[in-house]
């Protein structure tokens, strides 16, 4: 089996020599255990800079998600089927199968089909994806009973997480930390932290610019927050010497925040979440961590000063999410899930 990847660019990466031997050495999560699994080339930044020279011209002229659709469509007979990793790329590459009468093995893994123009453009387009991953019920739902999707198409695999690299460090867990950035409501989490003694690293992303997070804290009533971006190794130590971790979430039906939660249950962390509409299903209330509403700063606050009073409490829903994690949200068994969804594409489209 080969398979074409498109996935979002402009996230950068180190060469592929240089990324494995990262991993090797155990500064880099396992990303290439997809390329492996699925035998497959990916069209990201670098792929597109080694094509004829004719097409990349042309492709200058274009978005970064119509040269990444066209360059998988111009190639599409070479593959046994074709993976897009996100709605920007699935929708307009099942789209263009639609409009020029095409058939190809089409596997999609999307996580929020759910806001009105993608659902709109995805109840035309799913009859060029042959199977359609989510990893949510709440989207498994609306893909379904009100998108139309036939169940025999939608396929749920839970997220996964590279539980060797994120995996428990003893260390002395003198403070806690916030990482993450989208649909973030840092400023219920000041406001929440404000006149506690507890420190707290918040960090945006460790690929993506940091918002001006900065510039809003005040030195005076957060003298214990920092704020800055992080390597990949600089977040797991970070990790380790938290003794749980704050997701504050805007009220939304996506499941943002998952990385987070699953990067920190990965190192027997506790977790403190927004309960949001399509947060519900990674965190056990009690068990693995504590939720709390939507833009509460009070009810945040009160979680925070309660683990923090109770680290034998921390740790003991730490150890309960990190065996989840081995139970449930391995990166080897997502890739062993998802291998055998692409296989099951590739079958029917053979008879």
């Amino acid at each position: 089996m080969k398979t074409l990847a498109l996935v979002t660019r402009g996230m950068p990466h180190p060469e592929d020599e240089t990324l494995r031997r990262l991993e090797l050495a155990d500064e880099y999560p396992r990303i290439t255990l997809f390329q492996d699994r699925l035998n497959a080339d990916i069209v990201d930044d670098r792929y597109l800079k080694n094509i004829p020279v004719v097409r990349q011209a042309a492709y200058r002229l274009l978005p970064d998600f119509a040269a990444s659709v066209l360059e998988a469509y111009h190639l599409r007979s070479k593959y046994d089927a074709i993976i897009s990793w996100s709605e920007s790329l699935g929708i307009p590459f099942a789209l263009l199968l639609k409009l020029t009468n095409v058939r190809v093995p089409h596997v999609a893994l999307f996580s929020w089909i759910s806001p009105s123009k993608k659902a709109r453009l995805l109840k035309i387009a799913h009859s060029h994806i042959d199977r359609l991953i989510l990893m949510n019920r709440v989207q498994e739902d609306f893909a379904v009973n009100t998108l139309g999707i036939p169940t025999s198409k939608v396929v749920l695999i839970k997220y996964a997480v590279d539980q060797k690299f994120w995996r428990p460090m003893h260390r002395e867990t003198e403070m806690i930390c916030s990482p993450g950035r989208e649909m973030r409501d840092h400023e219920i989490l000041l406001e929440a932290l404000k006149g506690l003694d507890i420190r707290c690293h918040v960090t945006a992303s460790t690929v993506r610019d940091m918002p001006d997070l900065a510039l809003s804290v005040d030195g005076a009533a957060h003298p214990t927050l920092t704020v800055g971006r992080l390597s990949f190794t600089e977040l797991r130590s970070l990790y380790a010497r938290s003794r749980f971790v704050v997701v504050p979430l805007h009220a939304t039906d996506s499941d943002q925040g998952t990385t987070v939660i699953l990067e920190a249950m990965s190192m027997g962390k506790a977790v403190i979440c927004s309960r949001t509409e399509g947060q519900v299903e990674l965190i056990e209330e009690g068990k693995t961590g504590i939720f709390v509403p939507p833009g509460d700063a009070r009810a945040l606050r009160e979680a925070i000063q309660f683990l923090w009073s109770h680290p034998e409490e921390a740790e003991r829903m730490g150890h309960e999410g990190r065996e989840r994690i081995e139970q449930f949200h391995t990166l080897e068994g997502f890739f062993s899930k998802f291998r055998n969804v692409v296989e099951e594409a590739i079958d029917e489209h053979q008879g």
